[in-house]
């Protein structure tokens, strides 16, 4: 472990122990479904079973607009693939931003991906459909229905394309024995690496911190 992983492991670590929790993200909703994946780009196609956790990124109370995160883990036959998608600014895919409700977020991976013999470039991004809430609260997203989602993807060199539907099928629960330490810079499919490199870097040493955090107070 080099400098520069101690420099963001350990604060992340410290502060994940104090609060009891997810440094960002603290307190969300899981539901487990399935997604409909439609493009040539992903590495599997078809019905793919799905866990997905909805959350607040900096924990504001109550409807407060907030950063809106959406993680979803793919069961893939291979092992799972973790995406984490948050609320960014419609003309971005990089910057996180808050989102008044979860109707009106609009979700990116903020990091693209790549394989290694191909420069381009490509975000995944998930669209909330009709019925889910006009707020950002998390009391009055346990009490829709389970959401929908369009997934799509971005590309470095040509247009924004349909990539699949994203479905919950289970109630909405704030059970957290039934919420996954979501880790997309470990759980992704061979071939497959998250661009810029530094930045995956930079979440794998924070998202280890923060898992020893928590494991720590468990403990």
């Amino acid at each position: 472990m080099n400098y520069i992983d101690n420099a963001l492991r350990v604060p992340f670590a410290l502060a994940s122990a104090v609060r009891r929790a997810r440094v960002f993200h603290a307190h969300g909703l899981v539901a487990r479904g399935h997604a409909e994946l439609g493009s040539h780009w992903w590495p599997v196609q078809g019905r793919i079973p799905v866990s997905v956790r909805l959350s607040r990124g900096i924990g504001l109370p109550g409807a407060v607009p907030d950063v809106l995160g959406l993680s979803v883990r793919l069961h893939l036959a291979a092992g799972p693939w973790d995406l984490l998608l948050a609320s960014t600014d419609p003309f971005t895919r990089f910057l996180p931003v808050p989102a008044l409700g979860w109707s009106t977020a609009r979700y990116s991976s903020l990091n693209a991906f790549r394989t290694p013999d191909d420069d381009s470039r490509t975000w995944v991004l998930a669209t909330p459909e009709a019925g889910q809430p006009r707020t950002a609260s998390l009391s009055a997203l346990s009490d829709a229905d389970p959401p929908h989602f369009t997934l799509s993807l971005a590309h470095s060199r040509s247009d924004t394309t349909p990539a699949g539907r994203l479905s919950l099928e289970t109630p909405l629960s704030a059970d957290d024995n039934e919420q996954p330490d979501f880790d997309p810079v470990l759980n992704h499919p061979e071939g497959l690496e998250m661009w810029p490199q530094w930045v995956a870097d930079a979440r794998r040493a924070a998202y280890s911190g923060s898992r020893s955090g928590r494991h720590s107070v468990e403990a």
